[in-house]
């Protein structure tokens, strides 16, 4: 399973989304991804963010999203 968590520093709601993946129990399966670094993710993602993405089935979620719909998202 490989999950990307598409952020900003300075992000509030970024933050937000990783305290509720943390308080879910998710805060091991996933890889953050500062979007500033990357002028496509900046593009593509900008005002989207904080995003979930599962990396092997390409399905993504866009805050805001539950800790339940995050854990469908990494058992797929």
């Amino acid at each position: 399973m490989s999950l990307i968590l598409y952020s900003r520093s300075d992000c509030s709601l970024c933050d937000k989304a990783e305290a509720l993946l943390a308080e879910g129990g998710m805060a091991s399966t996933y890889q953050k991804v500062d979007i500033d670094s990357d002028p496509e993710l900046l593009e593509r993602y900008q005002t989207q963010i904080p995003v979930l993405l599962n990396d092997q089935t390409g399905e993504k979620l866009a805050w805001p999203f539950t800790a339940s719909q995050a854990r469908s998202l990494i058992d797929g």
